[in-house]
Parts: C-alpha cells; sequence; structure tokens
C-alpha cells in the first residue's frame, strides 16, 4: 500500500489528534469549558464530513483514507464513550457492544485485507450507524451541563443506536459471509 497524505487524510489524521482534549474536555468538564467541549465535538463531526466529501470531490480517495477515516471513527466514538462512562451514566452494557462490534468488524477487514490485498469502502449503513451513535454521544454531552437533563431523549437514541448496531453487525456478517464463500469456491 502507498502511503499518501493528501487533505482529506490529513483531516482525518486531525481527527485523531483532537481526541485526546475532547476526553480531558468531557471528563473534567465544566460550565465554564462547557461551549469548548461542545465545540470541539461538532469540529471533530464537521471534519469527518469533509475528510469523505473533500476526497471523493477532489478525486483523492486512497488506500490509506480508507484505513484513517473509519479508524478515526471508530476512535473518536471509542474514546468518548470511554470519558463519558467516567463521567456520566452512558449505560457500560451499551459500550460493551459498540466496542465488540467494532473489534469484530476491524478483525473480519483485516482478515478480508489478507485474502484480497483490497481495503473495502465502508458501507451506508455503517455511517448511518456512526450519525446515530455521534447524535447519542451528543445528547450525552449536551446533558453533561448540569442544567439539563436529557433523560428521554438519551433513552430514545440508547434504543435507535442499539437498533442500527443490530442491523450493521447483520449487513457486515453477510458481507463477510459472502468473501468466504466467495474464497472457498475457488
Amino acid at each position: 500500500m502507498k502511503i499518501k497524505i493528501n487533505i482529506p487524510n490529513s483531516l482525518s489524521i486531525l481527527r485523531i489528534l483532537m481526541i485526546p482534549a475532547l476526553m480531558l474536555l468531557i471528563i473534567n468538564s465544566s460550565a465554564k469549558n462547557y461551549p469548548l467541549l461542545i465545540g470541539l465535538y461538532f469540529a471533530t463531526i464537521i471534519l469527518d464530513f469533509f475528510d469523505g466529501f473533500l476526497a471523493r470531490i477532489l478525486h483523492q480517495e486512497t488506500e490509506l483514507g480508507k484505513i484513517l477515516d473509519p479508524l478515526a471513527d471508530k476512535l473518536l466514538i471509542s474514546a468518548t464513550i470511554i470519558a463519558l462512562i467516567i463521567k456520566s451514566d452512558f449505560p457500560l452494557w451499551l459500550a460493551l457492544i459498540i466496542f465488540s462490534r467494532d473489534l469484530i468488524i476491524l478483525g473480519a477487514s483485516a482478515l478480508m485485507f489478507k485474502g484480497k490485498h483490497t481495503i473495502s469502502p465502508s458501507i451506508l449503513i455503517g455511517k448511518v450507524t456512526f450519525g446515530v451513535l455521534g447524535a447519542l454521544l451528543l445528547v450525552y454531552i449536551i446533558d453533561l451541563y448540569e442544567h439539563l437533563d436529557l433523560t428521554i431523549i438519551k433513552r430514545f437514541f440508547i434504543v435507535l443506536s442499539f437498533s442500527f448496531l443490530t442491523w450493521s453487525v447483520l449487513e457486515y456478517y453477510h458481507i463477510f459471509m459472502s468473501y468466504i464463500r466467495e474464497k472457498n469456491a475457488k
């Protein structure tokens, strides 16, 4: 794989570099740093949109970008969840499901890469699930502000997230099983 750093890949790297600051702001959240926390979280989400958008319109899609973008997504989600578990009432059971799903996807992707020597792009349901998880985490981050109680909204997004996580696991399972069948047919 040829390593090529371009604007979209640089934005993915920037997102990864922003994660420790986001975690610290969540863990040490207060009324004083709350606007910075919200701003930084939105910046990571906006950069996620722009890295993929720019890669497509500038025709700068690379093998490295196919690794960096989903890696940045998974690191952002995982780190934010860890910080929210430390600071708030984020459900541990949901965190374990999210972490397990991501590890399974990474493992299956590694096996497929080993066999095909190409990196499969993200699928639509994976992107939608990332968006739903991003919204769930935003609700939890907003709820850190002591003058708000978003319990009902958090419950809604927990159910929605669980539904999309289940759907995405089934889709990725189907893709992996198709790969196994194709490999065994050769």
